[in-house]
């Protein structure tokens, strides 16, 4: 690796209440919720940012997207320049309206790579979350995250 340290720049996508922001959370320690209505509500409405650095020293900057389809525009927003995607999906709802909208999306806007994550695990069976995992890959077939890994991840545990 060169002297200069790589960015990367990471978005969210996913159905409302799916753990985007508690996956940024415990990923950067950061709660990029940060207008008084999303904490009331719980749920993101405006677009959220933080960012951490990986062992190796690349720096990753996130753009914490809202899921809810009343804020599809402000999801756009955020979505356009980045270089990688986290596709989260609740393990125990599986793929939802607006798993399918922002994949879609993201398609179209023909975003590079990413990864799939499989969120609130520590709440369903492993049959369960195989059966949710194999959904997501119907649902990913013949797009850009056709062949993208799947984490399994708790922001609990």
């Amino acid at each position: 690796m060169s002297s200069h340290n790589k960015h990367i720049i990471v978005g969210t996508a996913g159905h409302v209440d799916h753990g985007k922001t508690e996956l940024i959370g415990a990923l950067s320690g950061i709660k990029t919720d940060r207008l008084k209505e999303e904490q009331q509500r719980g749920i993101s409405i405006d677009l959220g940012f933080a960012a951490f650095k990986l062992e190796n020293g690349e720096q990753i900057g996130v753009i914490d997207v809202p899921g809810h389809e009343k804020f599809i525009s402000n999801m756009l927003a955020g979505i356009g320049g980045i270089d990688m995607v986290l596709l989260v999906v609740d393990a125990n709802e599986g793929v939802m309206p607006q798993t399918v909208e922002h994949l879609q999306i993201l398609d179209l806007l023909k975003i590079p790579r990413g990864i799939i994550v499989m969120s609130k695990i520590d709440l369903v069976e492993e049959d369960w979350a195989d059966i949710v995992e194999e959904e997501i890959r119907e649902a990913v077939d013949g797009t850009f995250l056709a062949e993208a890994p799947v984490a399994r991840v708790s922001s609990i545990t």
